[in-house]
């Protein structure tokens, strides 16, 4: 067998954006359905939407906390957090971080010195821990919050824009000291535009 689909289904060679696959609706407790159809147009819509950011970037305050709601589908090792950076780069010390929904510390970068943020438009990886024992952690299938913390107000991430959110998105800041650990005391439950910063888990 060949591929994913069973021989003999067709290929698609003409798209007119009705087409559906199924895709998981995160019910819990075993709410029926459990998968439902989404079409390619509502795919293509989602993607603007998370691809939609503040071009020039979040100026950050010095110690506070930006943050971003994130679901993660199945138990993962994960080694660190990308963040999509704005406008503005270098410069400044940041420590990414990862909490989970209840706004309690699972894992964090360097927050002793933090790591010099990157080139300006680019994806910048921030790896877990402050020594290697600390450079990965096993986490359950669940909701979680990534979030980026910076020393100065230099450098700048780029946040979500879109006036609303569809999906459940969740957005908030907390302010801080950077270089001192702490939860996120309540998380937000709300989406407020130019906020969140856009990241990934790896």
């Amino acid at each position: 067998m060949s591929g994913l689909y069973t021989n003999g289904i067709p290929t698609i060679t003409t798209f007119t954006g009705k087409e559906q696959f199924p895709v998981d609706t995160q019910n819990t407790q075993g709410v029926s359905p459990e998968t439902a159809a989404l079409t390619l147009t509502q795919a293509a819509v989602m993607a603007l939407f998370l691809t939609s950011n503040l071009a020039a970037g979040k100026t950050m305050v010095a110690g506070t906390r930006y943050y971003s709601s994130f679901h993660i589908g199945v138990p993962a090792l994960l080694t660190g957090i990308s963040i999509l950076l704005g406008a503005t780069g270098g410069t400044d010390k940041w420590t990414a971080e990862l909490f989970d929904s209840d706004g309690v510390l699972v894992a964090t970068s360097d927050f002793a010195t933090g790591i010099t943020a990157g080139t300006a438009a680019t994806w910048q990886q921030l790896p877990f821990g402050v020594t290697s024992s600390e450079a990965a952690v096993q986490v359950a299938a669940g909701d979680y919050f990534i979030s980026l913390q910076s020393n100065g107000t230099t450098a700048k991430f780029a946040a979500f824009n879109a006036p609303t959110a569809p999906g459940g998105l969740v957005t908030g800041s907390q302010a801080g000291t950077f270089t001192t650990q702490a939860p996120i005391s309540t998380p937000s439950t709300t989406y407020t535009a130019n906020l969140g910063p856009i990241g990934l888990v790896y």
